[in-house]
């Protein structure tokens, strides 16, 4: 990953997501934590990103479905809970 302008902040973790981030760095060979802070940071911004597409998208789809349609979708959706089958312990 590479850094242009940085800048030092300071953020508050519970004990057991310190460890669990830190011992993701051992595991990475990285020193320090911010390498994978950022790394998550931007995971978490990208998927903000897609999901607020996603919301654009099922807007403008709004009333694409006839009443017709959404009955069929919902027969079907019942149709396949009835035959799942849990697994047995």
């Amino acid at each position: 990953m590479h850094y242009n302008a940085c800048m030092r902040t300071t953020i508050e973790l519970s004990d057991p997501l310190y460890r669990r981030l830190k011992s993701a760095a051992v595991d990475r060979g990285i020193r320090g934590l911010s390498p994978i802070v950022e790394e998550a940071l931007s995971e978490y911004f990208e998927g903000e990103r897609r999901r607020g597409g996603l919301s654009r998208a099922i807007a403008a789809a709004e009333g694409a479905w006839s009443e017709e349609d959404v009955a069929e979708w919902e027969r079907e959706r019942e149709q396949a809970w009835a035959s799942w089958s849990l697994p047995r312990s």
